[in-house]
């Protein structure tokens, strides 16, 4: 997962090294630098260091010691109960408590949503290809698809605001999944910037390059090889 370190929006696809909406560089979360802050070096006194290590040696003896002689108080102590306990005909076997039975747990697991994505990918469980959910998400206009799983066959309904603002999209009637889907709905004629509405995509393997079209007052973008692609339906 990507970040960037501008306008702090998050993407999934680890191909992708710009911002789709400042152009900055993205940072790997997980391979970010680390800033080092020397600081001055004050001149500290010389320690007798073999003094330490004898008196740590002298604790950790007398510590072995003590424990040692408390083991042997212990289980000495319970030899000679037993000892004891013989000699005057005692049983001494522990006596077996009635078995109670107990309440087996069920093994149907809870049921869960099928295909509800979130905005956050570490959020999302993945779905079953070629499912379809019913449940209808509201996203941004900036939203790409490449937030969500990318599972070929995958299908999504998101519910895009109105007044919507136009982000940028690559592809025509198949486009990158780092494409905005909202926007790409309307240069498919599915939905309008100004009304806004409910649209359904449905992600396909990915092309060795993207075309460029003008269609509904959108002007897609080209591009080259990329591994994830979807269509609005």
């Amino acid at each position: 997962m990507k970040v960037c370190p501008q306008c702090d929006q998050t993407f999934n696809d680890d191909n992708l090294m710009f911002c789709l909406l400042d152009g900055s560089p993205l940072v790997s979360t997980e391979s970010q630098p680390t800033i080092v802050i020397e600081r001055p070096v004050t001149p500290t006194k010389k320690k007798n260091t073999g003094l330490w290590v004898g008196l740590v040696v002298v604790v950790m003896l007398f510590g072995i010691v003590a424990v040692a002689v408390l083991l042997m108080i212990i289980y000495g102590g319970r030899g000679d109960a037993a000892n004891g306990n013989r000699a005057i005909g005692v049983n001494t076997s522990p006596t077996k408590a009635p078995a109670t039975p107990r309440s087996t747990p069920s093994q149907t697991p809870a049921s869960s949503p099928v295909g509800e994505p979130t905005p956050k990918v570490w959020e999302t469980k993945p779905t079953p290809k070629n499912d379809e959910s019913d449940e209808i998400t509201p996203i941004a206009w900036n939203t790409s698809a490449a937030t969500f799983n990318t599972d070929v066959g995958q299908t999504y309904k998101f519910q895009c605001p109105e007044n919507g603002t136009e982000s940028t999209i690559w592809g025509s009637d198949i486009y990158t999944a780092i494409s905005s889907i909202c926007t790409a709905a309307v240069h498919a004629g599915v939905i309008t910037l100004e009304r806004g509405g409910v649209v359904t995509i449905e992600f396909r393997p990915g092309r060795s390059i993207y075309g460029s079209t003008v269609r509904n007052g959108i002007t897609s973008n080209t591009f080259g090889e990329y591994p994830h692609s979807f269509v609005v339906r």
